[in-house]
């Protein structure tokens, strides 16, 4: 992540992982971008809503069941996020 950041001329790239709700911390949300990789069973209905409440600048959403991403994404795109391309 930090070398295509780092490509794409964004300055300061900070990569977090863990627990969803231990990481998102006070980043600016202009510029913020959360990638997403849940398990299986998709995201929980919790972190969809504090994915919102916060409203990072966009979501990257990466998945191993087509079934739950969907899911997910209604919550997403309700919303007002915009699904910009899929790829399977």
């Amino acid at each position: 992540a930090f070398v295509s950041a780092s490509a794409e001329a964004i300055f300061d790239p900070v990569t977090l992982e863990g627990r969803s709700d231990l990481v998102v911390g006070d980043f600016p949300k202009e510029t913020t971008v959360v990638v997403v990789d849940p398990p299986r069973k998709g995201c929980s209905v919790e972190f969809l809503e504090q994915l919102n409440e916060y409203k990072p600048q966009r979501v990257v959403y990466m998945s191993c069941d087509p079934a739950t991403q969907a899911r997910d994404a209604k919550y997403l795109v309700s919303y007002g996020y915009e699904i910009v391309s899929v790829q399977p």
